[in-house]
């Protein structure tokens, strides 16, 4: 995990370096130098053999620091490196945020310059201010620079590097949040498979998730608006947050239901109901809590700093929440949770006959596309490419298939239409796979996984479920045998 500094040594550190006069801080800094300045006949005698070194060198140096905290040490350990860092800290901030990020820099300016706080959907403009807001991210350049900028950082004030700082900070934080809730459950399945925190491309894919949600977020509107009934149609929101998701390949939109279901999650814990029972399903308006849950999911910063004053204060015995279970799939993003196809409800279920026609020219026309490839490392490990996970559970095939949507060729002879039991089974094992977080991990913590969950075979999402048989069969076995969360029957594993 990363090593964060405390939130008072951050803010005490960013006001000195950041807000406070430059030329002030340098002319007092001067004249005590000139006060100081020993006889010229003296020899040098510097504090640290650093301050020697050519400015480019040192202004390369503070740019290789691996974070806000390891930057700080560097100014505090030689006012040499204090007076190179205040020229130069636009372009030191900046190479530090895109080291973290990669390509999700890009995601980052959309969400700092472009992602408006608030869009109220009553006003009359809503749609065109949500179609100039998808326009404008839409146009960000993709390209990116070997330090990693794109440049659309060129010439940014450092009012808005600061804020990307800022930001960063907060992504990695949760993204540390989100390693804490996961890999506890990744080590039931296999130990090896946590030796190693997240690497820097699974930070990255975790960073671009996290940052596209809060853009989404606040396309979609999810302050102090009137609570939704789950049926309710909502075509203003769903119209603009589809064309938003219409900007993703299948499986950055899969990243971002993973990342929401762990949002969602994280709000819950972070913004309980006060009492039992307060959960009201229909009532009109919603409390306090609510509130301060809807804007946490609308804005990131907020949702971590509630989480760590939730931890601050929790209990350690306080339970987690349960892997394997139901998808937190809440009213806000119910288009998340869906296929190509739409859904005929609230939650996943058949698919009427008359789809059939379509489903089956859909996939077609999927199965006479190139195969994914793995990146530039041939192992799916590049923050831009597929990962692995991905083209290992669709068997290399560029589409988009599971739960209800099963092409019928995969079914077994005789059978029309997946059993009631089956997408029960399918859903099941879907739901642990996107829990435990797959799609964000390298091949090497994947590999693993699957040793120990064969249910993850190479194609699974795209073959046909077991027979009801096979599926009860494996029940009974998981019930006559001791439970060990990570190998039972929750995600299909006892199936195969």
């Amino acid at each position: 995990m990363r090593c964060q500094g405390g939130p008072g040594f951050y803010e005490q550190w960013w006001f000195c370096a950041m807000h406070q006069a430059d030329e002030s801080r340098s002319t007092h800094e001067n004249r005590e130098q000139q006060q100081e300045q020993p006889p010229p006949s003296s020899p040098p005698n510097p504090t640290c053999g650093l301050e020697l070194l050519p400015t480019e060198i040192l202004v390369a140096i503070l740019s290789a620091a691996r974070s806000t905290a390891d930057l700080h040490a560097l100014i505090q350990a030689s006012p040499r490196f204090y007076q190179v860092f205040i020229p130069t800290k636009k372009e030191v901030l900046l190479n530090i945020v895109a080291t973290d990020l990669g390509a999700a820099l890009r995601d980052a300016l959309a969400v700092v310059l472009i992602a408006p706080p608030k869009l109220d959907p009553q006003k009359p403009t809503y749609l065109e201010e949500c179609e100039h807001v998808i326009r404008r991210y839409e146009a960000l350049p993709h390209s990116t620079d070997h330090g990693g900028l794109t440049s659309a950082t060129r010439g940014l004030p450092i009012d808005t590097i600061v804020a990307l700082t800022h930001l960063n900070r907060t992504v990695q934080s949760l993204i540390d949040e989100f390693a804490s809730t996961r890999f506890p459950e990744l080590h039931k399945i296999h130990p090896a498979a946590t030796t190693s925190p997240p690497t820097t491309t699974e930070r990255r894919r975790l960073a671009a998730a996290l940052l596209r949600h809060q853009v989404l977020a606040r396309i979609e509107h999810g302050r102090n608006r009137p609570r939704v009934e789950p049926n309710q149609h909502r075509a203003p929101e769903t119209a603009a947050m589809h064309r938003f998701l219409g900007l993703f390949r299948p499986w950055e939109a899969e990243q971002l239901t993973e990342v929401h279901t762990f949002l969602c999650e994280s709000a819950d814990l972070a913004f309980p109901p006060p009492a039992p029972g307060i959960r009201g399903a229909h009532r009109r308006h919603q409390q306090p809590w609510e509130r301060q849950r809807d804007a946490a999911l609308c804005d990131l910063r907020l949702m971590r700093c509630a989480l760590s004053a939730r931890h601050a204060g929790v209990a350690t015995d306080d339970p987690a929440p349960a892997a394997g279970l139901r998808m937190a799939f809440v009213e806000r993003f119910p288009s998340l949770r869906a296929g190509p196809l739409p859904d005929k409800g609230y939650v996943l279920c058949y698919v009427a006959r008359e789809d059939w026609a379509l489903r089956d020219e859909l996939y077609r026309r999927e199965d006479a596309l190139a195969p994914l490839g793995f990146g530039e490392n041939g192992d799916g490990d590049d923050d831009a490419a597929p990962p692995f996970a991905w083209v290992d559970a669709h068997g290399g095939l560029d589409c988009q298939r599971w739960g209800g949507y099963l092409c019928r060729d995969v079914l077994r002879e005789g059978q029309e239409d997946v059993t009631s039991l089956q997408r029960t089974w399918v859903r099941t094992s879907l739901d642990r796979w996107r829990w435990l977080g797959w799609v964000f991990w390298d091949r090497a913590r994947v590999e693993l996984l699957k040793a120990r969950m064969p249910v993850y075979e190479t194609g699974w999402l795209r073959a046909g479920p077991p027979s009801d048989g096979e599926i009860l069969e494996a029940y009974r076995r998981a019930r006559s045998r001791p439970s060990r969360r990570g190998s039972t029957v929750q995600g299909g594993e006892a199936v195969r």
